[in-house]
């Protein structure tokens, strides 16, 4: 049995029972931690023919778990237009005109992260921009949440959308004063009819840039994500895995469209630390910047619009229904609070109809429920998630993100949204991700927005400062928070004997530096399983 023992150290455990320690020992064979204590007690308990390594006093705490995280679509970005930078419609269309100039006419041109938010004039684009710039190539460009396709002409010809194709229940397709598509559609079932008549990528290239992406999770100290995506991700990862190559813990969520298919997926078992399929990813509507949050009340400035409920309310609860009885996860999208309602009746529906199926009390404890997002929640539904022990996934750098447009688009209704703090008091459990590619998936920013409400990169004043946690919950949102998110709080998400030795080593103490500078405490290691596979120590 090989035994790595981490000896000097300042460990913040995270484990209620010894909350702090000098020192700990991991098998690296199983990947499991054999003891944690002062350096006296892990020498006695690690044994005589164990690797030492000295901490110098360095702090330690477990591994940080991307509750929400898109890495693929991550890895995608990286190669291709991103937009994230312009300020006009005027910018990206040259964006995309030099990228058309190296790329075989015919060729898609995709990419995006466009915010139409941050322009001097906040219009929606339209084709004809992309049509001038490209005149030869389809054009594909995602805003920044992802919920709008910005697209040119030729991509409406291949994916024929016309002045006749009707809208979809659940989506739109923008139009101008004659029923032509303008280029803008909202949400996945009228972006789909575009994306499936993209030619897909070569996969090869996704696994290399998905390679790429792990390394980058690494160095940030990310130990495991719950990565939000289909079945591409899936078998990179599965394939990684096979190979030893993995080096990040993955736990996929995928689609609800594949619930039938995840019994049969084959990568779930006892021995399986590496990758699981955790459970169901199920849209309830869409976001604040596109305007299609699904709201109890209209939108600030535009009466009438209450964005888009993504799936109608009774198949959405059938699905949380049968998912439930297939004893699978359930992580609904929820920003409006609309969304957050219907979302809570599928669950509180599906507990229902669990419990007389049971007839016991206590069916469904080792389920996860969860809200991803919740950014705008009515304070009875806040005290419902409570009741039903439904888990509040939040993405802190949205609050200090979105917080010019949170404050034009829902008015007063504003200062009820983000809520981290009131839910964290009210004994929501809280587990905290990123939603990259969407924001940075560097946890030291995040815990940096979770803890002081502004951008690291600003010198703004905090927003809403009364619902920032602090720095104890937010690493415990990371953490231990994230890991029962994901059903695994027995398995990770501190560093407790028994469980797997995945840690970070900074540093700096993350709890007695300055808050102003969490966000530049260096991650000098990244332990996993016991072994090193970043930085040193």
């Amino acid at each position: 049995m090989s035994r790595v023992l981490y000896l000097n150290g300042n460990i913040y455990t995270m484990d209620a029972q010894v909350p702090h320690a000098q020192a700990m020992a991991i098998d690296t064979g199983s990947g499991r931690i054999l003891a944690v204590g002062s350096n006296d007690d892990v020498r006695r308990l690690g044994g005589q023919h164990a690797e030492l390594v000295d901490l110098h006093g360095r702090t330690v705490v477990p591994g940080f778990i991307d509750a929400h995280i898109h890495l693929l679509a991550t890895a995608y970005r990286w190669q291709r237009v991103d937009a994230s930078a312009c300020t006009s419609e005027e910018e990206v269309a040259d964006l995309v005109r030099a990228r058309a100039a190296s790329t075989p006419a015919g060729q898609w041109i995709q990419g995006g992260h466009w915010d139409r938010n941050t322009w001097t004039q906040s219009n929606f684009p339209t084709r004809a921009s992309l049509d001038a710039a490209a005149p030869e190539h389809p054009v594909a460009l995602s805003s920044k949440d992802g919920h709008l396709l910005w697209v040119n002409s030729r991509a409406l010809e291949l994916a024929h959308i016309n002045v006749e194709t009707p809208d979809p229940s659940t989506g739109a397709i923008l139009r101008d004063g004659s029923g032509e598509p303008t280029g803008i559609l909202q949400e996945a079932d009228a972006t789909t009819l575009v994306f499936d008549v993209i030619t897909p990528p070569d996969p090869q290239v996704s696994r290399q840039l998905l390679e790429e992406a792990l390394a980058q999770l690494q160095r940030s100290g990310i130990t495991t994500i719950h990565d939000i995506e289909g079945e591409l991700s899936l078998n990179i990862f599965r394939q990684l895995r096979d190979e030893g190559k993995l080096g990040v813990r993955v736990q996929m969520i995928m689609p609800r469209q594949m619930l039938a298919q995840l019994p049969a997926l084959g990568v779930n078992n006892a021995e399986n630390d590496l990758l699981r399929v955790g459970g169901i990813k199920i849209f309830a509507d869409g976001t604040l910047g596109s305007q299609t949050a699904a709201m109890l009340h209209s939108f600030e400035g535009s009466p009438g619009n209450r964005g888009i409920l993504a799936l109608p309310e009774q198949e959405m609860m059938d699905t949380v229904r049968v998912a439930t009885e297939m004893d699978l996860m359930i992580a609904i999208h929820a920003i409006g609070d609309r969304a957050a309602r219907v979302a809570l009746n599928s669950i509180e529906h599906a507990q229902r109809s669990l419990l007389m199926k049971q007839d016991t009390t206590v069916p469904f404890k080792h389920l996860r429920y969860r809200l991803e997002h919740v950014q705008l929640i009515a304070p009875e539904d806040l005290k419902r998630m409570r009741r039903l022990g439904v888990i509040a996934s939040i993405q802190p750098f949205h609050a200090v993100a979105d917080r010019d447009i949170a404050e034009r688009y829902w008015g007063k209704r504003h200062r009820h949204a983000y809520a981290y703090r009131t839910m964290h008091d009210m004994g929501i459990p809280l587990a905290m991700g990123s939603d990259a590619p969407v924001e940075t998936f560097d946890p030291l920013n995040i815990i940096y927005a979770a803890t002081i409400r502004r951008d690291p990169a600003t010198k703004r004043p905090p927003w809403l400062p009364d619902q920032a946690l602090s720095v104890v919950s937010a690493l415990g949102g990371y953490t231990l928070g994230a890991a029962y998110a994901g059903a695994e709080e027995q398995r990770k998400g501190s560093l407790t004997v028994g469980k797997l030795g995945d840690a970070v080593v900074l540093r700096d103490d993350i709890l007695r530096v300055e808050q102003e500078h969490i966000s530049e405490n260096g991650v000098q290691a990244t332990i996993l399983g016991g072994q090193l596979v970043y930085g040193s120590v």
